[in-house]
């Protein structure tokens, strides 16, 4: 998964040389430390978090929406820290893949586990091999 972040001071750093293998296994470790993992739209903002319309689901909650607390998450998946300056930078209406993760009974992201949809193809495809997604609505305008 490759990801480009709305911060240039955090990177997400990927092997651009993976083996299909690696990615499959990459993907399948991000997939299980997961709470939830989605394509929705951005419906609201606020500083407090954002809410998404979901079109698909992987895993997660049964809801047509979910809230991600734009608090930091704390930590990386790896347990390395996120900068606060790393959430990511949601824009109102846009959709977004979503690798979402429970703390302090919040859902939480960081940069390198969000992707926007138009990027997404080839994630999606994969996750389909992990977990057929499940359409929760279909896609609106």
């Amino acid at each position: 998964m490759s990801s480009a972040t709305s911060n240039p001071e955090c990177v997400c750093i990927k092997d651009p040389h993976r083996s299909p293998e690696q990615v499959k296994s990459d993907r399948r470790q991000i997939f299980d430390k997961t709470a939830a993992v989605f394509l929705g739209k951005v419906v609201s903002v606020d500083a407090y978090g954002v809410k998404f319309r979901l079109e698909k689901r992987w895993k997660g909650n049964p809801e047509d929406e979910a809230v991600l607390s734009r608090n930091p998450a704390g930590t990386f998946p790896d347990g390395s820290p996120i900068p606060e300056e790393c959430a990511y930078g949601f824009r109102l209406g846009e959709e977004y893949l979503v690798y979402a993760y429970l703390k302090d009974q919040k859902l939480r992201n960081d940069d390198c586990s969000t992707l926007k949809a138009k990027d997404a193809a080839d994630e999606e495809e994969g996750l389909d091999e992990i977990k057929p997604h499940e359409v929760v609505r279909e896609k609106s305008n």
